[in-house]
């Protein structure tokens, strides 16, 4: 269905304008970068680094965070009161790479955060409509 049938108010604003309209599968096939942000428990880091630098991917953002999932935290005791955590920490580890290389780190990522217990995290992968390195001002794949 195209959009101007779902938003017909939206059609008198561009009617006198050629329309470019792409299908999501046609937009996919143009974003050339992938985002992929991994939720992992903290002494799993160095693990997830070097099988990321064995693929060559070497830029990372590495941020300190807290949350919870399945787990809703846990009880603990300090000096003889015991209290909940509901927040546990964790990182978030983010990287961008080429869509090539997206199924490959999605793997490393997954093989060395891996400890079989709950609460070893997520992987969430975007579309990255383009990236510029301020240094030099390039863009796109080089980048990257």
């Amino acid at each position: 269905m195209a959009w101007f049938r779902r938003f017909p108010s939206q059609l008198s604003a561009v009617k006198h304008r050629p329309v470019l309209l792409l299908q999501s599968a046609t937009i996919s096939k143009l974003v050339q970068m992938k985002k992929i942000e991994a939720i992992i428990k903290p002494f799993k880091l160095e693990e997830v680094k070097d099988a990321l630098q064995e693929l060559g991917i070497s830029g990372m953002t590495v941020t300190e965070s807290k949350g919870f999932g399945r787990q809703k935290g846990h009880t603990e005791i300090y000096r003889g009161s015991e209290y909940t955590v509901e927040f546990i920490p964790k990182l978030k580890v983010e990287i961008v790479v080429t869509s090539s290389q997206v199924d490959a780190a999605v793997a490393a990522i997954v093989q060395a955060a891996k400890t079989g217990k709950i609460g070893d995290g997520k992987i969430f992968v975007s579309p990255i409509e383009q990236a510029i390195r301020i240094r030099t001002e390039e863009k796109g794949d080089q980048a990257v």
